[in-house]
């Protein structure tokens, strides 16, 4: 008699089958990092040890409490933005893979951290500004919960620079005051400057300083009046009382830039009876006012209008008082102050009205103010024992110092 073996469906259907990876439980992800992006973001990122998953799925947990599934990504995207944190608060991290088997038997490795709010700062008003540099800072008054590993300053000549910027200074870390020194600057150029503190997780910035740094070669004086760093015509500041390259032209009150203030230049007897007389030579002149212009005008030289006006664009002649001020700040009231001043001044000597003869070099300086004085105009004299107000006639030829209006 024949037996028959009744096997069950299921054990005939499988005889002969294989399980597909798909059908296992996926391994679960490791080494899960997280970075705090800002005040309001971590940014999580793990290493993928399945083939199979078809999901991974984020948990979160804040202190002691417990887990709760925050987001999911898809398969092979091993990366997760979590935006939905608070300030001051600490959480803690797991992600397991899935797939349409199950989730993987085991989670992650955990990874903790605290959100804090940042540094706090404030950044220091803008000093001691030239051409090319000036001076800033900054005041970290809190690190935020995490320690400052960079600080300093950062300008641009657009509002808000950022740490992205070459333009920048590294002035230490921590938190307090720090000092710090920009450089590289145009002249006559708006700049932005701010102070910036970085922690691990972020960088936070104090409040934009606007400034405008000075045109070129120019100083800084008395009581922050900007002058020109060295005399009309001096192709370099001078290094000595006696440079003789710092000298400059030598200049008739009132009389435009017109080649007359040359050292070496042509003279003439021939008076000018207009303000721009059509000559290039020094007119000397030896009877009456000795101005070289008859009739007189006292106007040429007045403020940055004047129709004469040798200086600069925005700068004009220095007036009496201005020159006082700037005197009166020197460590000493002769030549050797007048040198180690931020002006630089030379002995650059005098040309005379009558002979057009130089002198004096290297042992006088005279400088011509806007001021007048009847037919006369003041004039700063500086020797080897003093320096002080006196008049001269217009028709000599002194220095020209400008001062910014």
């Amino acid at each position: 008699m024949k037996k028959f073996i009744r096997l069950p469906l299921f054990f005939l259907l499988c005889i002969g089958c294989e399980t597909s990876s798909e059908e296992e439980i996926p391994l679960p992800p490791t080494e899960l990092k997280a970075t705090v992006a800002s005040t309001n973001q971590v940014e999580l990122s793990w290493k993928d040890n399945s083939t199979n998953e078809t999901a991974y799925k984020i948990e979160r947990k804040t202190d002691s409490g417990n887990f709760s599934e925050i987001g999911a990504t898809s398969k092979d995207v091993t990366i997760f933005s979590d935006q939905t944190v608070t300030l001051n608060t600490t959480y803690t991290y797991r992600v397991y893979s899935s797939n349409q088997v199950g989730k993987s038997t085991l989670y992650s490795n955990e990874v903790t951290m605290k959100t804090v709010s940042g540094p706090k700062l404030s950044t220091t008003s803008v000093s001691e500004v030239s051409a090319v540099g000036a001076k800033s800072g900054g005041n970290i008054t809190s690190d935020g919960g995490a320690p400052i590993t960079a600080r300093g300053v950062v300008w641009s000549t657009e509002t808000a620079p950022t740490v992205a910027l070459a333009t920048k200074t590294s002035d230490g870390t921590g938190t307090g005051t720090f000092q710090s020194t920009v450089t590289g600057l145009a002249g006559n150029t708006k700049y932005y400057v701010r102070a910036y503190a970085t922690t691990s997780s972020e960088t936070s910035y104090g409040e934009d300083k606007v400034f405008t740094t000075l045109p070129e070669n120019t100083v800084v004086g008395a009581n922050g009046k900007v002058w020109m760093d060295r005399n009309l015509g001096a192709s370099r500041v001078a290094t000595s009382s006696t440079d003789s390259v710092g000298f400059g032209d030598l200049y008739q009150w009132g009389r435009a830039k017109d080649g007359h203030q040359l050292r070496t230049s042509a003279t003439t007897p021939t008076l000018a009876s207009v303000d721009k007389p059509a000559t290039s030579d020094f007119i000397t002149i030896k009877t009456g006012t000795q101005d070289w212009r008859n009739p007189q005008n006292s106007t040429l030289w007045q403020g940055v209008g004047g129709s004469n006006n040798p200086c600069p664009t925005g700068f004009r002649l220095p007036t009496v008082a201005e020159w006082n001020l700037e005197i009166a700040s020197w460590n000493s009231n002769n030549n050797v102050g007048a040198l180690v001043s931020s002006l630089k001044l030379p002995l650059a000597g005098s040309r005379s009205a009558s002979t057009s003869d130089i002198s004096l070099e290297g042992t006088g300086g005279y400088y011509w103010t806007s001021t007048i004085d009847g037919t006369r105009s003041r004039v700063i004299v500086i020797n080897a024992t003093q320096a002080f107000v006196s008049t001269s006639v217009r028709g000599d030829g002194k220095s020209v110092r400008c001062i910014r209006n």
